[in-house]
């Protein structure tokens, strides 16, 4: 069914084309009617010392060519009979019934190649991830056996100052027992002792022992089997891997806390926008969550790696969050301001016909003809694109219909070189 729609599709599309006479100088008349009224929109080739061929060509992929009946290697399609004319100049498509006639029968819309003043705008999507700043990874200093943890789940709400869990580990305690020994050596030597038991202080801390955990130890003149370990930072947690009782050591990450009062946008940049991408352009942010709320930042870092699938450019962009409203993985859609380009040469984006290859556009020159050039683009805002060669101010471009001129001037372009390099086309391949 999806073959014999393609078809319908394939025979619709020629008879736009073929409805009308190859030549500009022939024409149909009817009797009772004025010659002018009677001839439909016309293509025509126009060209000087040419002779007449016929070649077999797919409506759908102009490359494939033949000398005789057959169908389309790609598409499978019935090949169609098409005249061309052969000569050296480059083909113009002509309307035989006037410019108006044409632009009625194929729709066809013109604007006019201006110089304006273009502003660098890019809409994209960004994800919202932890302030990698304001991460607290948790792990012991020491090695032993955890209770009275007081995280229990992931997204549970931390505060600076909290009691997350207590360590009972015996190098702890043998390091207290140090400390007291120190202050009581320093009682009896005095001044003496005191490098040693600032050491054994130190030592202590770097085993994860508070400075208030510490001066508990020293007024009680007695040692804390389980010390408290609390809470540096307000924050969520965003990843747990104990539970209570277990046994950890120094390499166990117990826990992440993530301080969400400010988090990053990372967007993304595609390869034509990235040219004047920089640090401290402004930017708006939004999120279909909240569709009343907007959020302002600007571009505070760019990633020194592109994807490698898309080659997107990655920019970080820090936002307050004082209300929490934003998660992580959250999407959000980002529009990235980098000012305004004077005096440039633009079109509308729909009159680009684009191939992944090259850039072409349909130019209307004087008496109702066509021909198809190739441009190069520079930025895109809005639906406007920069023109940076291939066009001139005042000419008149093709914005609506462009696609069949552009389809009928590649068949006669791809016969005439077929025909120019003298090369016979590949015969058509049968099935046995």
């Amino acid at each position: 069914m999806k073959f014999l729609s393609l078809k319908v599709l394939s025979c619709l599309f020629l008879a736009i084309i073929y409805s009308f006479p190859v030549n500009a100088t022939e024409s149909v008349s009817h009797a009772g009617h004025d010659n002018s009224d009677d001839h439909a929109s016309e293509i025509a080739l126009l060209e000087s010392e040419s002779t007449a061929v016929y070649k077999y060509v797919c409506p759908m992929h102009p490359q494939i060519i033949r000398d005789h009946e057959g169908t389309c290697p790609i598409c499978g399609m019935d090949l169609v009979k098409q005249k061309i004319q052969a000569s050296v100049g480059a083909p113009k498509i002509s309307a035989g019934g006037g410019a108006n006639g044409l632009k009625q029968g194929l729709a066809i819309r013109t604007a006019e190649v201006q110089k304006t003043t273009l502003w660098r705008y890019i809409p994209t999507f960004g994800k919202v991830v932890s302030d990698e700043s304001k991460l607290l990874h948790i792990h012991p200093r020491a090695s032993g056996w955890i209770s009275n943890l007081s995280v229990h789940s992931l997204g549970d709400s931390v505060e600076k100052g909290q009691l997350l869990y207590r360590l009972y580990s015996p190098e702890i305690v043998s390091a207290q027992q140090d400390f007291l020994l120190a202050l009581q050596n320093r009682k009896r030597l005095g001044k003496s002792a005191d490098s040693l038991v600032a050491s054994v202080k130190i030592r202590l801390e770097l085993l994860g022992v508070s400075r208030g955990v510490i001066k508990q130890i020293q007024r009680k003149n007695k040692t804390i089997n389980q010390i408290p370990i609390y809470a540096s930072q307000n924050g969520v947690v965003l990843a747990l891997s104990v539970q209570e009782g277990m046994y950890i050591q120094p390499q166990t990450e117990l826990m992440t806390i993530a301080d969400l009062s400010t988090v990053w946008v990372e967007a993304e940049i595609l390869p034509l926008q990235q040219s004047w991408v920089k640090t401290g352009l402004t930017a708006n942010l939004t999120s279909q969550a909240f569709p009343a709320q907007r959020w302002e930042s600007q571009i505070e870092y760019i990633y020194p790696l592109t994807d490698m699938r898309t080659q997107a450019l990655k920019v970080r962009l820090p936002v307050v969050n004082e209300q929490h409203l934003l998660k992580p993985n959250m999407f959000m859609d980002v529009e990235i301001y980098g000012g305004g380009k004077l005096n440039v040469l633009a079109i509308p984006l729909e009159a680009v016909i684009d191939d992944g290859k090259t850039q072409r556009v349909v130019r209307q020159l004087e008496g109702g003809e066509f021909d198809v050039v190739e441009i190069t683009t520079g930025i895109q805002t809005k639906g406007i694109v920069e023109v940076l060669s291939g066009v001139e101010a005042g000419q008149k471009i093709v914005i609506s219909g462009q696609f069949l001129i552009d389809s009928e001037s590649q068949i006669q372009s791809n016969l005439r070189r077929l025909m120019s390099d003298g090369e016979t086309p590949p015969p058509a391949e049968h099935n046995h």
